[in-house]
């Protein structure tokens, strides 16, 4: 997909001496504004899930010993499995409003991996004791990079090769000369993932995650100005 705006001139350039001394007329030349893009695809291949211990009760410390002890447990159950990490998302103690546990203490943390078969069986063992609010894959950063970079220049080559087909087609069969050529990259990239995703907290009983990954997409835009001669 492709914009073209074209602004036809006359500009005179620097011309040898002897020829500007016969009076040789000036080479025409034409600015044309060209917009490129590239798009990209990328397979999620990482996996995130964000899990909370929560406890709630009438003694907001008695509560925050209850958590800790199940993070910890849960960092026991994580450090196990080769590959996988983990870090600390948040932790709060409210006041809920509620006369017989007027106090809810929470800690959320968020256990990843590079390899989802080894972290999707984990989860059904964690929700013995921490609710499992979110899971979501996404692509490797690496690969995201290696995607942008690769669009990039194929942004790049519609440009030039756009450019000499426009400049051809307003009359000017000579070489095409870029100006000025930005790359940009487009929105954030998007994850693009099958519903739905199944959630082992959505089960009475705890058990294996079973989840699907999808794509991640993106864009880059070549947009500049080209000079036909």
């Amino acid at each position: 997909m492709r914009k073209i705006v074209a602004t036809v001139g006359f500009a005179i350039l620097a011309l040898p001496t002897c020829a500007a001394a016969h009076g040789a007329n000036p080479i025409p030349r034409a600015q044309i504004r060209l917009t490129t893009t590239a798009g990209y695809r990328v397979p999620d291949t990482e996996l995130r899930a964000t899990l909370s211990a929560q406890s709630s009760g009438s003694d907001p410390a008695t509560l925050a010993a209850q958590v800790n002890r199940t993070v910890a447990w849960a960092d026991a159950r994580i450090s196990s499995v080769h590959g996988l990490q983990w870090h600390a998302d948040g932790y709060a103690t409210v006041r809920t409003g509620n006369k017989t546990a007027p106090w809810r203490v929470q800690a959320t943390l968020v256990a990843e991996s590079a390899d989802p078969p080894a972290l999707l069986p984990l989860l059904g063992t964690l929700q013995e004791r921490l609710h499992l609010d979110g899971l979501e894959y996404t692509a490797s950063p690496r690969q995201i990079r290696t995607a942008n970079g690769r669009a990039g220049v194929i942004a790049l080559h519609r440009f030039l090769a756009a450019a000499k087909r426009d400049c051809a087609a307003l009359g000017f069969p000579g070489a095409a000369r870029p100006v000025k050529v930005d790359l940009q990259a487009g929105s954030p990239p998007i994850p693009v993932r099958p519903y739905p995703v199944m959630m082992a907290a959505m089960r009475e009983a705890p058990g294996p995650v079973a989840a699907n990954p999808g794509v991640t997409h993106g864009t880059v835009t070549a947009s500049g100005i080209a000079d036909c001669r």
